[in-house]
């Protein structure tokens, strides 16, 4: 009888405290304090005003454990959050992993070698003696019997070749 008397004042006192968060937990709130008042229904009294006082207060101190818990369980969980981030990016980046740094740089090498490889045999010689042998562009024309504008030439048709090709990485 109690219950089916003031469970919906009950529950609509509770969700005015716990407006903008889970709204089952008014639910919750009112059904653990009717469970709690029927557990101890011998010790209570059976005056009427005092069991509404009662409910209320019982309903409202509900209420503020709820929030209290809510608020500590995200705080923890957005403090457990930011050092797993703070993991993952440690773990995970190449600047502070050395066997992630290796593996991203065997990568990177493949997919420039292989864009290096579709140059032309003239171009791509060109472009290996300047950034590999690290010769100049007089030297580079010495070595190959070419001039030094052809030399130019072609550093600049794999150079334009190679950012066409490389721009997707």
């Amino acid at each position: 009888m109690l219950c089916r008397e003031r469970y919906a004042s009950l529950i609509s006192f509770a969700r005015l405290f716990l407006s903008g968060v889970n709204q089952t937990w008014a639910e919750d709130v009112v059904q653990d304090v009717l469970f709690g008042v029927w557990q101890n229904r011998r010790r209570l009294r059976e005056d009427e005003s005092e069991l509404q006082a009662y409910l209320l207060r019982a309903v409202y101190n509900r209420c503020i454990n709820y929030l209290k818990r809510a608020r500590r369980s995200n705080l923890f969980n957005g403090e457990y959050e930011e050092r797993m981030l703070a993991l993952a990016g440690d773990c995970w980046s190449p600047d502070r992993n050395p066997v992630i740094r290796s593996v991203f740089n065997a990568d990177l090498r493949d997919i420039i070698t292989e864009a290096v490889n579709k140059l032309s045999p003239r171009c791509k010689e060109v472009f290996t003696l300047s950034y590999i042998d690290n010769l100049s562009n007089k030297e580079i024309s010495e070595r190959l019997g070419i001039s030094l504008s052809t030399v130019e030439n072609h550093m600049y048709i794999a150079l334009r070749q190679l950012r066409a090709s490389l721009s997707g990485v």
